[in-house]
Parts: C-alpha cells; sequence; structure tokens
C-alpha cells in the first residue's frame, strides 16, 4: 500500500493529466523507431523543475553504430561522459535519474516502440554498478499517457508523452528505494525527446514517530531540445 501511496504522489507532483488520445493530424496513430545514424546530434537546454534555474546545455551526439548498440557521446559543461542505447533507444549504460551509472540487462525499455496513445508496459531489469559490481533489481511501469503540443526553444512539436514509474531496487538500512518518475515527449516530425521530465525520492525512516517516513525530495530534471542534426 505505501508503494501504490507513493507512485499516486509523484504522479500528482509531476502535473500529468489526461492527455488527448487521438492522434493530430497528419500524425499517424502507431510511431515506430527512428533510424539511428553516426553523428546525429541532439542540444538541450536544462533547468531546475522547481526553481526554473538553468542547469546547463547537455549535448548528445551518436558515434558509434555496432549491431544494435549505439553509443552516445554526452557533454555538458565541459565534461564528457559516454551512454550506450539500443537502436530503438532502450538502455543499454547509462546513469539513472538522480543517481549514478548502471548497466541494464535486459535492456531498460525507456520507448517501446511501436508508440500510441494509452500503450501500457512493465518491466524488471537488473541494474549493475560498474564501479561496486552491486546489482539492483528495477521495476519499472510505463505508460503513453497520450498527445501534447510541445513548445520547445527548437519550436512546437506533436508529441507523444511517455511516462515511466520507476523503483530503483536500492534499499539501505534506513533508506527505502529510490522511487523515480520520467516523462519524455517524444516527437515524430523531430525524430526524437524533444522535452524531458524527471524527479525522484526516498523514504527516510530514521528517528521516532511521529514525526517518521520522512519523504526526502530529489533533483527535478527538465530538459528541452534546442536543435537536432540529422546524418
Amino acid at each position: 500500500m505505501k508503494r501504490l501511496l507513493l507512485a499516486s504522489a509523484l504522479l500528482l507532483v509531476a502535473g500529468c493529466t489526461t492527455l488527448p488520445q487521438t492522434p493530430p493530424a497528419g500524425m499517424p496513430a502507431q510511431v515506430g523507431a527512428p533510424e539511428v545514424r553516426t553523428g546525429d546530434e541532439w542540444k538541450y537546454s536544462s533547468h531546475d523543475g522547481f526553481t526554473k534555474q538553468p542547469r546547463g546545455a547537455p549535448e548528445y551526439r551518436v558515434t558509434a553504430i555496432e549491431g544494435n548498440a549505439v553509443t552516445v557521446q554526452v557533454r555538458q559543461e565541459g565534461r564528457e561522459s559516454t551512454q550506450r542505447y539500443t537502436r530503438d533507444w532502450s538502455w543499454l549504460e547509462r546513469p539513472m535519474t538522480n543517481l549514478q551509472n548502471f548497466r541494464y540487462d535486459p535492456p531498460y525499455p525507456a520507448l517501446p516502440f511501436p508508440l500510441e496513445a494509452g500503450k501500457t508496459w512493465h518491466a524488471f531489469v537488473n541494474a549493475t554498478d560498474p564501479a561496486t559490481g552491486r546489482v539492483n533489481r528495477v521495476r519499472i511501469d510505463g505508460k503513453v499517457l497520450g498527445w501534447d503540443r510541445v513548445k520547445v526553444p527548437a519550436g512546437e512539436f506533436d508529441a507523444l508523452a511517455v511516462q515511466r514509474v520507476v523503483y530503483a531496487g536500492n534499499p539501505e538500512t534506513f533508506l527505502s528505494e529510490e522511487r523515480i518518475t520520467e516523462i519524455d515527449w517524444y516527437a515524430p516530425g523531430a525524430g526524437g525527446i524533444v522535452k524531458h521530465s524527471s524527479r525522484s525520492g526516498h523514504l527516510d525512516t530514521r528517528g521516532s514517530c511521529p514525526p517518521c517516513n520522512q519523504w526526502i525530495e530529489g533533483n527535478w530534471n527538465v530538459l528541452e531540445l534546442v536543435s537536432r542534426t540529422k546524418r
């Protein structure tokens, strides 16, 4: 019951509303995975969802494609890192929201193409921390909320809002596992994600009751597309 209540709270604070289920004019009912090529690049602006303060301008560039594995170089504020995905943008290796880098087996189903309004999915994946070898059992409950008209620095797009509620499987002695809410706005016209929102939190059970089971809020990350380069 506690997990269900927390999931509901995360949905409410994410600002989810009922979105149209019928595609806008010119949009397909089902959206397939985009073609990915070496050299494809996405540039975003990022800000804090609570304060609206800017947090930099991350850039993502496809540097290699080998079989079903896509390698992406990420640049932000002078730092570089590498992430890996499948061709349909399931996660192979990248950080989890507000947490460290993980390798996922099976791949983390972020965008289970084909996408269509109302689609739901549920999955468990093993997330391995390469630094420590620790393996967390992660639960993902996903839903395509519907169609949304999104305005970002790159322009206005008709996009499918794809939501994931995630249980990170990383409890500690006095801390619950991280509960994560992620929403990607995937625009067929842009061939990718034009907006992203992610936030997380956990329960701290230390202390006497009351108060007890204090909810600790993590960062609220928002990314908006600035430009898209297609090779």
